[in-house]
């Protein structure tokens, strides 16, 4: 069976008397493309000049010409190799890639949980007025817990204010912790002195207003209520107050 011969580039045909495959078939076209092949030459030209205004001949500048334009491919290639490499880690890492920015995907929202009985259960699983009850009782409990600490720790302090200082976590530094059951020692002590009413009556202002000094100083200066109040029992007027509160014998 004769053999089909494609993609040929021949360089040369001949008419022979006595061919070596008389099945073969040769069909030529012959078409003056002049014109065309002095405008390729001229546009080759026009590449190749640079090279040769740099003294390089002709044959010369065609190297160089070619050997650019592979350069080119090439890092082409591994432009195109890297930009695959970077988009392929950031859409890895959850970034979004747009036409004018690279956005990071959004997180998924974390499941919350709340503890019933000692169990965490998911807040999702809840229906929501079950949900709202059980957290207005953690709340509940919590303020419960936070006077209870208030009332066992400061017991002679105003509950408000004691429970405060409870909220504000001031009772896990032991050095604060000193301060304040001093501070409610005193109280105790100055409850604990005898007088008539009307003692226990001026006291119980006296700290009303050092308690009132307190917080518009905590206020005023945008810090907690005991950083205010050691602030305030340092001033004149606090000093008097608390004297009053802690009144000694004579």
């Amino acid at each position: 069976m004769p053999t089909l011969l494609t993609d040929l580039q021949l360089d040369e045909v001949s008419l022979v008397d006595t061919p070596a495959n008389q099945e073969a078939h040769v069909m030529l076209f012959k078409r003056d493309n002049q014109e065309e092949t002095l405008k390729m030459t001229d546009e080759m030209m026009m590449k190749l000049k640079p090279y040769m205004d740099k003294g390089m001949s002709e044959e010369e500048a065609m190297k160089a010409y070619n050997a650019d334009m592979k350069k080119m491919a090439d890092d082409f290639e591994k432009f195109k190799s890297e930009n695959e490499r970077l988009r392929k880690a950031l859409l890895d890492e959850g970034y979004i890639i747009k036409a004018d920015a690279i956005e990071k995907k959004a997180e998924p929202a974390k499941e919350e949980f709340i503890e019933v009985d000692g169990e965490q259960i998911a807040k999702s699983a809840i229906p929501a007025p079950v949900l709202k009850r059980l957290e207005e009782a953690e709340i509940e409990k919590a303020e419960a817990a936070a006077v209870a600490k208030a009332k066992e720790t400061l017991p002679n302090v105003k509950e408000d204010v004691a429970v405060k200082l409870v909220k504000a976590d001031l009772m896990d530094d032991e050095e604060l912790l000193e301060f304040l059951r001093a501070v409610d020692s005193m109280f105790e002590k100055a409850m604990g002195e005898a007088g008539e009413a009307d003692v226990d009556a001026d006291m119980g202002s006296a700290e009303e207003k050092l308690n009132k000094m307190a917080e518009d100083y905590a206020a005023e200066h945008k810090m907690n209520f005991y950083k205010a109040y050691e602030a305030v029992v340092k001033t004149d007027d606090g000093k008097a107050l608390l004297k009053a509160m802690n009144k000694k014998e004579d």
